[in-house]
């Protein structure tokens, strides 16, 4: 049966959660990959899936729940206040787009956020912009200064 988006679980038989702080486990597959210790946070979670944003330029990588453990991204890092507007936003999907910014996919929250959201970013944010995206989600647009 097709997924409507927007009507999905975000949640998976691990417990995690979009905008989950983690880190990549130690193991030999992530060394080979080069994410041992990696940090980041999720921004899409299947049910055994995660995808992990590694940076803020959108690297980002699909694992298997067990290859990531739940561990929180330094206080005041640029990743972990994008992951405080992301969740702030409920987003459980991002894109990332050279011109366009980045764009957080939500099914809704409450518009004092957006003012949360603003604070956060702070003189990094030139703009932010709130649509209607498809039948069930909102795209929020951030945009930053070149």
């Amino acid at each position: 049966m097709a997924r409507v988006p927007g009507t999905e679980s975000h949640s998976n038989r691990s417990g995690f959660t979009p905008g989950e702080a983690v880190r990549c486990r130690r193991s030999r597959a992530n060394d080979e990959r080069g994410l041992m210790d990696r940090r980041g946070f999720l921004t899409e979670v299947r049910t055994n899936r995660v995808c992990v944003l590694l940076d803020t330029k959108g690297h980002s990588i699909w694992l298997e729940s067990d290859d990531v453990l739940s561990e929180p991204l330094p206080e005041g890092a640029p990743l972990e206040t994008l992951r405080r507007a992301y969740t702030r936003l409920a987003g459980h999907r991002i894109e990332f787009d050279d011109e366009e910014g980045i764009t957080v996919f939500s099914a809704g929250f409450p518009a004092e956020h957006l003012d949360d959201v603003r604070r956060m970013l702070g003189s990094r944010l030139a703009g932010l912009e709130v649509a209607a995206f498809g039948v069930h989600e909102l795209a929020v647009h951030l945009r930053f200064p070149d």
